[in-house]
């Protein structure tokens, strides 16, 4: 466990700067997904909540909009340089009422039933004991309180990162993309997630997609935000020579050029939301 944990952390790490970097492009991709799961979670004014894997404070800095000044929002992460960042971002807002800490879901205390909503957005999926996690998540909630949570859609759905990957797997031994263990498209299967929930306890369940799209000015610009940001991959790329990555960028951008919308580059990209209340 602890190696693994380890391992994860040293993953986003690498890569907290990226995500720094690439603010803005990272948050017009995801925001379908953080409006969907408040929406789902039916946050409101005056509420607590809690976001696993909050990164660099999303969508744990819009919930604290919607919460207000009386409500409270903790965001937890293993990775502190995300956390850094998400303290930034909310003293930049005003949002007092924001809290970050450094935990792990797998080893997460706090009160039981001390929040009306929990959030974990892409998360879970790097968790071997989903069961595990999930009932710990169930005692932070409390009585009639709601839980969302994300995975990706299966690889068709996302040639956003699918097409890097089938390129890479060219020129490197990467292993193909796997649903039934932690990683990228773990719990990716439609009710999946779902499942999860009412394994745990959670009732009212319900599943859906959530369309998202990719946005890059050019190629170059998609694969810099990609190798900057993308934690698992990151550190494959850096270690490819120059001509080799030359070639890997020709080849993904001859792919993503059917998504060229007039001047732009809008990528396609699913995710997969569930939600469920006790």
């Amino acid at each position: 466990m602890g190696s693994e944990h380890d391992r994860i952390r040293d993953e986003w790490e690498a890569v907290a700067g990226g995500w720094r970097r690439w603010e803005p492009l990272f948050q017009s991709f995801t925001w379908p997904v953080a409006l969907r799961m408040v929406a789902v979670a039916q946050i409101g004014a005056g509420q607590r909540v809690l976001d696993v894997g909050c990164g660099i404070g999303d969508p744990t800095l819009q919930v604290a909009v919607l919460v207000g000044p009386h409500g409270h929002v903790l965001g937890i992460d293993l990775v502190e340089e995300m956390l850094a960042t998400g303290r930034e971002r909310a003293a930049a807002l005003g949002l007092a009422h924001v809290e970050f800490r450094a935990a792990d879901i797998a080893t997460l205390d706090v009160p039981p039933a001390s929040f009306d909503a929990v959030l974990a957005r892409w998360s879970l999926i790097y968790i071997e004991d989903v069961s595990k996690a999930l009932g710990r998540l169930r005692r932070a909630v409390h009585d009639g309180g709601r839980i969302a949570v994300t995975a990706w859609a299966p690889p068709e759905a996302n040639p956003w990162i699918a097409i890097p990957m089938e390129e890479l797997a060219r020129v490197l031994p990467v292993s193909p993309p796997d649903s039934t263990t932690p990683g990228l498209f773990y719990l990716s299967a439609d009710g999946a997630l779902a499942d999860a929930l009412r394994a745990a306890g959670f009732r009212n369940v319900a599943q859906e997609r959530v369309q998202l799209s990719q946005f890059a000015r050019e190629a170059t610009e998609f694969w810099a935000m990609l190798a900057d940001m993308a934690g698992p991959l990151a550190p494959i790329v850096a270690g490819l020579a120059g001509p080799e990555r030359r070639r890997l960028l020709d080849a993904v951008a001859e792919r993503i050029e059917r998504f060229r919308s007039g001047d732009v580059l809008r990528i396609p990209a699913q995710a997969q939301l569930a939600w469920g209340e006790l």
